[in-house]
């Protein structure tokens, strides 16, 4: 629930993790308000995204059985 800009602005964002298969008009909320809502089916992307993330716990050093150090 938000603006019409507030809703547009969202989906413009999540377009790019989900494929949006349909997106209904505006709704606008009961009473006087500028705030409506909009319905969205959306779907997983079709290709799995493989998301990489490089990190490094400096806090815990511990070594895996003969195996290299982790830090």
């Amino acid at each position: 629930m938000g603006t019409e800009t507030e809703i547009a602005a969202t989906i413009a964002a999540i377009t790019p993790v989900l494929d949006i298969q349909e997106i209904s008009d505006f709704y606008l909320n009961r009473g006087a308000t500028i705030l409506g809502r909009v319905y969205v089916t959306v779907a997983p992307p079709a290709a799995a995204r493989t998301i990489h993330a490089d990190a490094e716990r400096v806090d815990n050093t511990r070594t895996l059985r003969g195996r290299k150090e982790i830090r």
